[in-house]
Formats: structure tokens, C-alpha cells, sequence
């Protein structure tokens, strides 16, 4: 394996300047890696995420009957190869029965957007109870989004669950199974021609024009509260895992491989972590398509990039060239570093988790596999493995997001 041609690795820039990066051989591989000791509570005391935010997120998932834990596997074979202490592998694939992290998010959104569409028409907050109960006003209501699949299912399941109808905004090229897995919920199906970032403002226009309420992952402009609250849905991902380490008193971890996308995920989860672990937190490198690196590009620049379709991959859920606005507040000075990824990389992945090469068995999506794939890259890159210090003394987490629609 030749060091340079697998992967592209981004580090942070700002207050590093272009000297700050280290290049190797043909350049596809560079990677600064920011002083740790950086005011990183500042982004969440000013808004990005809240601990009663968070903390209520947490609370009311918890409550739900079909609620458990998702596993956190060891993988040793994979820590062998990287040289480092552990590798431990948070698996979503069995999560609430979608089959994705999502549904921590979407359905968790859905509640909350139709208690305040209620009480704005009633002056009554409903709890979740009385919507499951059926509620007459909930049931002309209709809620859409885009999603490249996890989203929209978790959005659907959320609205089958609460009694609201919805639209889900596809791309074309979304596999069948997708669409099926969402239309089981009794969602309607859109297919959109373009890129993800179009789908969610052709959505946005198409609740407009018919009185819908949007409940998408991306924010932007005017349209912050509902992916704040998807968000703080993703703080239970982090609060598992950090609960599971501390029970087995395992060595706290050192770096987190996380999935980017819109940076929703990212800023839940890495927000929890900084909030609990402060300046002890693991090193947070994201992890993203070789087209839509929009994060990558974001940290060279020193300010918010996006990357233009076409995207060409098959990690549907983390084909996002916009990042979304109040993820980049938090991960703008959160991130350590951005992973590009080429196809090959999910793939040798996925292989390797539903072999069971690495440890248990994990039947991984495109976008779940594309943190082990990474890792399995960089365990043949020693001198990327050096930047990022790892070493005999690191705890390496990483997630399989989703599992694999065939």
C-alpha cells in the first residue's frame, strides 16, 4: 500500500497558517493537527448545543418503550493492525429497529416540531403520550424533509409514531430498499433530480406552497431550532459510549473517527463528549467522501467551503457538499482533522465487518463502514498514523452509522 494514494487527510488551519500542514509524497495526504488546550466550552455556551437541550433529548429517547443502548464492540484484530491499544466500534445498525443513528434524531424532531405546531394552534402542549394516543389536529398535519435515506426513514417512523402524515424527498438514484424502508412507515416518497443540497431547499419550497413543517438535519439561514434539536438527539450516541467505557474502567479514549455529512452527528456527539470530558476529550477527526469533503476543504480554508456535485459515491448519507451552519459553529474549532475518502475505502470496510475480519460481525452501509475503512487505510500509512499520534497508548473509537439496505 502505497502511502498518499488511498486517502486525503485535512487538518485545522485556523491559527496555523498554511505552514502548519504536513504533506507527503504527491500531497493527496496532509494533516495539522491543532494544540488541544483551545477554549472549545466556548461554542457550546454560546448557543451551538445546550445541556438542558441535550440533557432533555436524552431524557425523553430513554423514555420511549422500544429504547435500548446500541452496542460498543471491541474490535482487536483492527487495533493489532493500527499499532494501538483498543479499537472500539459504537454499532447503530440495530438502533430503535431503523437501522441507523438517525432515528435518534429525526423522529426526536418530529415530536418536538408538532408539540409546538400544536400548542401554536391550541395553546396546548401535548406530551408524546397523548400525540401517540392520536391527536385530530396532529393528523392534518404533514411533515417533509430530504434525506439520502436514514433521515427520511427516521422522519417517517417519527410521524407513523406520533400520527402526523409525511413526505420524504429522495434522490433518484436511492436504492430501492430505501424508499421501501420508508414507505413502510406510511410516508409518501418524492424523487428529486439533483444534488442532496438542492433536495432540501426544493423541499423547503414545497412546504411553503402547502402549509407543510420541514423537520430537516441541514441548518441554514432562518431555519436553526429543529436541526439544534436533531442534534441534541445525537448527545445520546455519546453519552452510551462514554457510559459503557466508564463501565468496563477501560482507558479513556484518545481519538474518535466520526462520520461528517451535514455535521449534525459530528457536532451531537463531539458537543456530549467536550461537554463531559472538557480538555481530556479524544482527538475528533471526521471522515467524508473524496468529492464531498466539505469539512476538509472548511479546515484548509480556515472558514466554511463547500464542495459542488457531482459527488459520485456511494455513501448517499454523507454526500453533502453544504455544511450545515450551526454544526460548522461548534466544529469549526472542534475538529482535529478531515479524512477524504475514496470508494474503496467503505468498501474494504464493509467487507471486513460483515466477514467478521476485525471482530463481531456488522452488516455496514456505505457511510457506517466509512470510519473502519478509514482506519484499516491508515493502518499501512504509519506516517499518517504518526501525525494523528497513535501509538500503543491510544483508545480509538469509531461508529458504524447505519446498516447495509441491499
Amino acid at each position: 500500500m502505497t502511502e498518499g494514494h488511498n486517502l486525503r487527510v485535512e487538518g485545522a488551519q485556523a491559527k496555523h497558517g498554511p505552514a502548519g500542514f504536513a504533506a507527503m509524497r504527491d500531497g493527496f495526504i496532509r494533516l495539522s493537527l491543532p494544540v488541544r488546550d483551545r477554549p472549545l466550552r466556548t461554542a457550546l455556551e454560546t448557543g451551538t448545543l445546550t445541556s438542558a437541550g441535550g440533557a432533555d433529548a436524552r431524557e425523553t429517547l430513554r423514555s420511549w418503550a422500544s429504547y435500548e443502548s446500541t452496542p460498543l464492540v471491541s474490535l482487536p484484530v483492527l487495533a493489532t493492525a493500527l499499532g494501538v491499544h483498543a479499537v472500539s466500534c459504537k454499532d447503530e445498525s440495530a438502533r430503535f429497529g431503523i437501522g441507523s443513528f438517525k432515528a435518534l434524531g429525526g423522529a426526536f424532531a418530529v415530536l418536538r416540531a408538532l408539540q409546538d405546531e400544536v400548542e401554536r394552534q391550541t395553546g396546548h402542549r401535548p406530551s408524546a403520550s397523548a400525540l401517540r394516543d392520536g391527536s385530530p389536529v396532529v393528523a392534518e398535519i404533514t411533515i417533509v424533509t430530504a434525506s439520502a435515506g436514514n433521515h427520511g426513514r427516521s422522519v417517517a417512523w417519527g410521524s407513523e409514531l406520533f400520527g402526523c402524515r409525511c413526505v420524504v424527498v429522495l434522490p433518484v438514484d436511492a436504492i430501492p430498499p430505501r424508499a421501501a424502508a420508508i414507505e413502510s412507515h406510511g410516508a409518501r416518497v418524492e424523487r428529486f433530480d439533483g444534488a442532496y443540497d438542492e433536495a432540501v431547499g426544493w423541499a423547503r419550497s414545497q412546504a411553503e406552497q402547502n402549509g407543510w413543517l420541514v423537520v430537516s438535519d441541514t441548518a441554514y439561514d432562518g431555519y436553526e431550532d429543529i436541526p439544534r434539536r436533531i442534534m441534541e438527539g445525537y448527545t445520546l450516541l455519546a453519552e452510551e459510549m462514554l457510559d459503557a467505557i466508564a463501565a468496563a474502567e477501560a482507558r479513556p479514549l484518545t481519538h474518535l473517527l466520526i462520520q461528517g455529512g451535514v455535521g449534525g452527528l459530528a457536532a451531537g456527539v463531539c458537543g456530549r463528549m467536550v461537554e463531559r470530558l472538557g480538555d481530556d476529550r479524544p482527538r475528533f477527526v471526521v471522515v467524508e467522501p473524496w468529492k464531498a469533503d466539505c469539512f476538509g476543504r472548511s479546515l484548509r480554508a480556515g472558514h466554511l467551503v463547500t464542495a459542488d456535485p457531482p459527488f459520485e459515491t456511494e455513501m448517499g448519507g454523507l454526500a453533502a457538499g453544504v455544511p450545515s451552519t450551526i454544526a460548522w459553529d461548534f466544529l469549526e474549532t472542534a475538529l482535529d482533522a478531515a479524512v477524504a475518502l475514496p470508494e474503496s475505502v467503505w468498501i474494504s470496510g464493509a467487507a471486513a465487518l460483515g466477514r467478521g475480519d476485525l471482530g463481531p460481525a456488522i452488516e455496514a452501509g456505505p457511510s457506517g463502514a466509512a470510519g473502519v475503512g478509514a482506519l484499516l487505510v491508515l493502518a499501512g500509512l504509519p506516517a499518517s498514523r504518526s501525525l494523528l499520534e497513535f501509538d500503543e497508548h491510544s483508545h480509538v473509537g469509531v461508529l458504524v452509522t447505519e446498516k447495509r439496505f441491499t
